[in-house]
């Protein structure tokens, strides 16, 4: 039986492994980095996971989770109107752009090591089918009927979003470029 105490910890854990994830990347998530950003004794990790997969999946799933959960509200937010193909393609851009440079990036590091560490891709697989439900969404609220399956939207979107950041972008940037890629298609005849 796991007391609040115990959940609490094992949040705290979580919590640690996400802020080296979104800063550092999955593979500075380790035990040793988790306890001491947690300020807990090296120990406490291996007590609340079964191994260093079981940690990363956590803070995976985590920022999975918390992805969903921003694209849901910001889609609650948006209300039905016609919107222009630019506009639009604005929302959607910034939909499926995290807030923050170190999120958008592990957004997409978290897609490539999901085809690699099949631990992980459970989450991969939860966020993307959210982006594409929360794409759906817009373009149905917006009154636009481009002809784009919502899957051709967030091709569009990660391979300009993947760009810009090859670039050296930064996230006003990659918003745009990911905002003019698709622009370009929600606006064929």
């Amino acid at each position: 039986m796991t007391t609040a105490k115990g959940e609490q910890r094992r949040a705290d854990l979580i919590r640690a492994a996400t802020e080296i994830l979104l800063t550092s990347g999955l593979e500075a998530v380790s035990h040793r980095a988790v306890a001491a950003r947690a300020g807990v004794a090296l120990g406490a990790t291996t007590y609340y996971f079964a191994d260093l997969a079981d940690l990363r999946r956590a803070a995976v799933d985590a920022l999975a989770d918390a992805d969903a959960a921003r694209m849901r509200s910001a889609v609650e937010a948006l209300p039905a109107r016609r919107r222009t193909g630019p506009a639009v393609a604005r929302i959607i851009a910034s939909l499926l752009t995290p807030g923050e440079y170190d999120a958008l990036v592990a957004w997409y590091e978290r897609y490539i090591h999901a085809a690699r560490e099949p631990v992980l891709a459970d989450a991969a697989r939860r966020t993307n089918a959210a982006a594409l439900q929360h794409v759906e969404t817009v373009l149905e609220r917006s009154g636009l009927d481009a002809g784009v399956p919502a899957q051709v939207v967030l091709a569009v979107v990660d391979g300009a979003v993947i760009a810009a950041l090859v670039d050296g972008a930064d996230l006003g940037g990659v918003r745009r470029a990911a905002a003019d890629a698709l622009t370009a298609i929600l606006q064929r005849p």
